[in-house]
């Protein structure tokens, strides 16, 4: 700006506009963006359509199996993550687990990048996990969020490879997502689905604790199984909004 004042619309280090509300808003930091956060627990709790996106965690630790048979070509899973469409009628993919909170109770704004822990137990030594995120509106829309794919072994130091053991509880973090920015209205609920990745999209990863390019597919021959605990939780950055910062 040649030593000039800097626009409004520029006046801090992080700048965006709120989808929902067509607002910008300003941070000094990402990290200043990302303070305040509600955590949500992904429990085994069966709501109507999927299991409850819970503020509490529950007394008993349980947990949520699913089977991929990583050797079969014929069937993908986590294919819903692309952001195509954004806005969507239904979630068309059936093979992972959808979480869903209880109704906003009032107007929130969601921002900055979501972080989190997934608390798993497989039969492998390796796995690439799937999370998408989705604003379910009042009116019954999906509008997606971000998604976030990530290989368990490189989770906690992606310049250094921890393969998982088989059959112990491990903890995969995640962070440093996508950032988004969007206007909860009243009545609207949080949507996480979780799944193992495994499409015509990604390389499969088969677990065996090789490279993963020198797999092959006789390395699929025991399938995977999961145990996805009721511990895991995911940080949503928001702050609910008064009147005098809604527009």
């Amino acid at each position: 700006m040649k030593g000039g004042k800097k626009p409004d619309l520029v006046k801090s280090k992080v700048n965006y506009q709120l989808m929902g509300n067509n607002s910008w808003q300003h941070a000094d930091s990402l990290a200043e963006l990302n303070s305040d956060y509600q955590r949500f627990y992904l429990s085994n709790e069966k709501g109507k359509d999927s299991y409850l996106l819970s503020k509490q965690m529950a007394k008993d630790v349980g947990s949520l199996k699913q089977t991929v048979d990583l050797a079969d070509r014929a069937t993908s899973t986590n294919t819903d993550s692309y952001y195509w469409p954004i806005i969507k009628d239904e979630l068309t993919d059936p093979t992972g687990f959808t979480f869903t909170s209880f109704p906003f109770e009032q107007d929130t704004s969601v921002h900055g990048s979501f972080s989190g822990e997934i608390k798993v137990k497989i039969n492998k030594k390796d796995f690439d996990l799937g999370m998408t995120f989705y604003q379910l509106t009042a009116e019954g829309k999906y509008f997606e969020l971000l998604y976030y794919i990530g290989r368990a072994s490189y989770a906690k130091d992606p310049s250094n490879r921890q393969l998982l053991t088989p059959g112990k509880v491990e903890t995969i973090p995640f962070k440093d997502t996508r950032m988004t920015g969007k206007l909860f209205k009243k009545g609207s609920r949080l949507v996480v689905v979780l799944n193992v990745n495994k499409n015509e999209m990604a390389q499969v990863n088969f677990g065996t604790g090789k490279d993963v390019s020198d797999e092959n597919i006789t390395d699929g021959k025991v399938p995977l199984e999961v145990e996805w605990l009721n511990s895991s939780f995911v940080n949503v950055p928001m702050k609910i909004l008064n009147q005098k910062n809604r527009s």
